[in-house]
């Protein structure tokens, strides 16, 4: 949902939520004693304060285990709840990397190929309708080549205040790909460069690749990662919904407007598996630790090594170099590494692997600015190398 949009149709009313909480707290208790860092601590709380960040949790993984963990500031400013490592917070686009494993899930267990077209697998046929030849397949949805475009004027409309969508998934891709769907739009739906054609990422391409997954294996794709993935991985404090943390709320997102933090609470989206799960920082450094790990952590494997190294393999070089299965690489401090990141209406996110071994999760409540989330990593990899 566009910050800018929301915070012009709705200043009057976030002009009377503001909210002033004072210096951030932070280091916050911690259930589970990690080393001390106090140099790391001071920096993340400078930067939370130069950026406008209420809340933050993060973790460093090195060795096959999570060697810190540690929570800053607020997840509801008005409750006084402090942010934790336990704390969900809304992971935004790395949700995708989630989906990532899924999706080799999926593949491993043979139900689905990566150059499988998707027109094979669903209940409803989708082409370009410039290039109708041209398959769109799980491979290209994974690299955002398969000509889906995100239609902005159809998805904000559909985010809905407080509740999980109340669109399955299903529907809401039929009714976006199909033609005379409710959502449908022949131009603004589609890149003009068709299946193929060029990199251009898509969250819509994202929702699609998941929903395949849940054709394929017969279970509605929530509850397919519960089983695979998050329950298995002891991820207690993550779902793709809101319902399904019942009493464990997760962290409120807020935006910085008129010298105060505002929210307008929870969301949801149709396209949910495109930037939905709320997770702590504390699951995702496990998550992280399992792919890192070869697909197994604590005699749990999710992942043959196999499917791992796919996962984390370049898939199209010449449309994008950088891009694997839905995982990604860039450049950090001068090494390489794989990961994602996440951003939303107020909440950003990070995880990544570098090339020597240090996983890094980075979740805050607020957008924060353009470094905020390598600045925090990079005092990560600073402070934390001794660990």
């Amino acid at each position: 949902m566009s910050s800018l949009l929301k915070i012009l149709l709705f200043a009057p009313l976030l002009a009377c939520a503001r909210n002033d909480p004072g210096p951030a707290p932070g280091p916050n208790d911690q259930t589970e004693a990690w080393p001390t860092l106090a140099e790391l601590d001071s920096q993340i709380l400078e930067i939370m304060d130069r950026d406008h960040v209420p809340g933050l949790s993060a973790c460093i993984t090195r060795d096959g285990a999570v060697v810190w963990c540690q929570g800053y500031g607020w997840a509801d400013i008005e409750a006084d709840r402090p942010a934790q490592p336990d704390t969900p917070f809304l992971v935004a686009s790395v949700s995708k990397a989630v989906v990532g494993v899924a999706l080799m899930q999926a593949v491993e267990g043979r139900s689905l190929e990566l150059g499988s077209p998707v027109n094979t697998l669903l209940p409803f046929e989708v082409r370009h309708p410039d290039y109708p030849n041209q398959d769109i397949t799980l491979r290209r949805l994974a690299t955002h080549t398969a000509g889906i475009a995100d239609n902005w004027d159809v998805m904000d409309p559909l985010y809905t205040d407080g509740v999980d969508s109340p669109l399955a998934l299903g529907d809401f891709m039929e009714g976006y790909l199909t033609p005379g769907g409710d959502w449908y739009d022949a131009t603004q739906n589609w890149t003009w460069e068709g299946p193929g054609g060029a990199a251009e990422y898509s969250n819509i391409g994202s929702a699609l690749a998941a929903y395949v997954v849940e054709v394929a294996e017969g279970l509605p794709f929530d509850r397919l990662c519960d089983a695979n993935i998050f329950e298995p991985l002891g991820m207690a404090n993550t779902a793709w919904t809101l319902t399904a943390l019942g009493d464990d709320a997760p962290a409120l997102p807020y935006e910085w407007f008129r010298g105060g933090y505002v929210t307008d609470g929870h969301y949801g989206f149709p396209d949910y598996p495109s930037g939905s799960v709320r997770s702590s920082a504390h699951d995702m450094a496990r998550f992280v630790l399992a792919v890192h790990e070869g697909g197994a952590l604590d005699g749990q494997r999710v992942l043959s090594e196999d499917s791992v190294e796919e996962l984390l393999s370049v898939q199209s070089r010449a449309l994008d170099p950088d891009q694997g299965v839905f995982w990604y690489r860039w450049e950090l401090d001068g090494q390489e590494v794989w990961g994602h990141n996440g951003g939303e209406t107020g909440a950003s996110a990070e995880i990544l692997i570098t090339e020597d071994g240090v996983g890094l999760v980075v979740l805050m409540n607020a957008e924060g600015r353009n470094r905020t989330l390598e600045d925090v990593e990079l005092a990560l990899l600073e402070h934390g190398a001794g660990l």
